[in-house]
């Protein structure tokens, strides 16, 4: 946990499925069920669990600081694992003995519809069917519509005195639209064609300590469509590129 809260971000996001989607849940026993169900939660709604997109955010950050030759750490590594809690993809999503500052909650598809694709294993030597190889994917179908929450505790990140200003909210924006542009993927079979999908930022609140004191508890609300999200998004995002160019991050590489 944090011992100071200064500020906190709360954003109501939507994904949108481009392509038909699959992430797995537990298999039933039951009969006629499909060999690979969709996970659900208990209303029978099929969800986009939040470490899975935590998990592909992460990824896709610790590439693009390493493809900048900016020091991260390999949560897989002996020496790190589980992050080195300093470096700046630990700042985001937390580390070793590090709690996460970005929380993901599910995101919760806007109906139960699902469709079911055949699919068949192949026998890499001879090339054909594999003998008994015949099963199918239950999948959420293009063109639906998940939502859901993310937090962000203290949007700043304070270093050797001076606080990036909003650097973990420009982060995590900048990290959807590059996501996005590259027409991101997540989920099972991304290989062949499965799990296209487009994140929106529907509405952030900024809520900050301040504003609890007086009463505000929804702090302040920014709307993409507006000239004040926007300059909050712009400024957000000169502080995270200006905390990962100037900061001297002391993660150790494995």
């Amino acid at each position: 946990m944090f011992r100071k809260l200064v500020d906190r971000a709360i954003l109501q996001y939507k994904v949108t499925t481009k392509s038909d989607l699959h992430i797995g849940g537990h298999t039933t026993v039951e009969p006629a069920e499909v060999d690979n169900p969709v996970i659900k939660n208990t209303e029978g709604y099929p969800i986009i669990p939040g470490s899975s997109l935590k998990g592909v955010m992460r990824t896709e950050v610790e590439r693009l600081l390493k493809g900048l030759d900016i020091k991260v750490c390999d949560v897989f590594d002996n020496e790190s694992y589980g992050g080195c809690n300093e470096c700046p993809v630990c700042y985001l999503f937390g580390g070793k003995d590090l709690a996460s500052s970005i929380r993901i909650k599910d995101a919760v598809a806007d109906n139960k519809k699902t469709l079911i694709r055949d699919s068949v294993a192949i026998d890499r030597q001879t090339r054909k069917a594999r003998d008994g190889g015949k099963y199918d994917i239950e999948a959420v179908p293009r063109g639906t519509i998940f939502k859901g929450t993310i937090t962000i505790e203290n949007t700043g990140i304070e270093s050797d005195g001076y606080l990036y200003d909003h650097a973990k909210l420009g982060g995590l924006l900048g990290l959807i639209d590059f996501f996005n542009a590259c027409s991101g993927n997540i989920g099972h079979a991304v290989s062949r064609g499965f799990g296209e999908v487009e994140i929106e930022i529907e509405k952030l609140n900024l809520i900050t300590a301040q504003d609890y004191l007086d009463g505000k508890y929804e702090g302040s609300e920014y709307s993409p469509q507006t000239d004040e999200y926007q300059d909050l998004k712009s400024n957000a995002a000169a502080d995270w590129s200006k905390y990962v160019k100037e900061d001297k991050h002391v993660c150790q590489e494995g």
